[in-house]
């Protein structure tokens, strides 16, 4: 087994593990499978034995073990049932920082060949056509149709202050076509100098980092910075959390980052939006990717809280201890079972506060409370931050 792509402080935090269980406490994973194998400690328990049977003091005095083919089977499990929602991190008392020891973990287990097979079609979508589902590029503004009053241009100029980065789900999924639609009518309304990449933009690389494919991510993240160059944009905006935290943390680039909350709070904020009164009582819930992972959580909550006649409530478990609604960390391709009882306790949270709308700022988690309420025959509103400010602004 090959360490190289474990940092130092990685190794340390696979040895400093104690076993105290605190992770157990807030693993959703756990909350569903009440396995020792499947929770935080239990990995990095396995992982530590690895490391003892390749690099201990019986490794040098006598030789490495074989691994079994089975023990890597089950550990390959172990790690890829998991939302990467960073719960346990958060939460560890010696400060394991989880999330990115589960994607480096994921890295040894895809040097290794044990990883779930079906995986390799995701890489290969990727690769051959730059987006998660596999169809041609060029379609990536079928969205557009929808947009009423669009330009000639459609928002795909030469060059351009802002650039819009749409990601793959919100380009690819009908249920997501509103998160973009509405998000450039906003930009279009106050006069915002923004252009679309079309069929220039790439998938972000998150999947395949996620998934454990990283060496196969850098061509994406190039691609996308050359491309974002070529447009003279200074700023890029993100309606995905994914795509927002897979640029701040992975591409070497000198862009002012916005996710679609900073930016449209940003407009609030300087007088180029206003609202009309408008009850609701709305409570939000915040994605992994943006809260935990990218530390955004007064944004979305100042702008609901900006427009008057809205009552806003919290949910039980919310900003860094939102519990993650199953959508994350490719779970929807690993156990897609897993992921839909995730989303019902998500669910169930939701309406114990009374709410009329559950807001969020995540494609992903959009569709999988959408899809999971329907299922259960729920009749839950769920909406993306900026199809709500669209239908209320003034």
């Amino acid at each position: 087994m090959d360490l190289s792509k474990l940092t130092p402080k990685q190794i340390l935090e696979i040895d400093a593990c104690t076993r105290c269980g605190e992770c157990l406490r807030f693993c959703p994973i756990y909350s569903q499978k009440k396995e020792e194998a499947i929770n935080p400690r239990g990995k990095i328990q396995a992982m530590k034995k690895f490391i003892r049977a390749q690099y201990g003091l019986w490794a040098k005095l006598f030789g490495a073990k074989k691994l079994k083919e089975e023990e890597l089977k089950k550990f390959s499990e172990m790690i890829y049932h998991c939302t990467l929602c960073g719960e346990c991190g958060l939460q560890c008392p010696v400060s394991i920082d989880s999330r990115s020891l589960w994607l480096a973990l994921k890295e040894v287990l895809v040097d290794l060949h044990y990883y779930p097979k079906n995986l390799d079609l995701l890489k290969k979508n990727v690769l051959s056509q730059y987006n998660i589902t596999g169809e041609d590029n060029t379609l990536r503004t079928g969205w557009l149709e929808g947009v009423e009053g669009l330009p000639v241009h459609q928002y795909q100029k030469e060059k351009a202050e802002y650039a819009f980065f749409v990601g793959c789900v919100s380009s690819y999924y009908p249920m997501a076509y509103k998160i973009p639609q509405s998000f450039v009518t906003i930009l279009d309304k106050v006069g915002v100098d923004f252009t679309l990449l079309g069929g220039a933009e790439w998938c972000c690389g998150f999947p395949l980092l996620g998934a454990g494919f990283k060496k196969e991510a850098q061509a994406l993240i190039q691609h996308n910075i050359d491309a974002m160059k070529e447009k003279g944009v200074h700023s890029v905006i993100f309606s995905c959390p994914s795509c927002y935290h897979t640029w701040h943390e992975s591409y070497p680039a000198d862009f002012h980052l916005y996710h679609s909350v900073h930016f449209i709070l940003k407009l609030i904020q300087d007088g180029k939006i206003q609202f009309k009164e408008e009850k609701a009582k709305v409570t939000y819930h915040d994605p992994c990717d943006l809260g935990r992972a990218s530390g955004v959580y007064e944004a979305p909550r100042e702008i609901l809280r900006a427009m008057p006649g809205v009552e806003f409530v919290e949910l039980a478990d919310h900003a860094e201890r939102c519990k993650c609604c199953g959508g994350g960390g490719l779970l929807e391709m690993i156990d897609p079972e897993l992921g839909a009882s995730l989303a019902k306790e998500k669910i169930k949270q939701i309406q114990a506060t009374g709410a009329d709308w559950v807001i969020t700022a995540c494609q992903q988690c959009i569709r999988t409370i959408q899809t999971t309420a329907r299922k259960m025959k729920v009749p839950l509103k769920v909406q993306y931050i900026t199809e709500f400010v669209l239908k209320r602004m003034a």
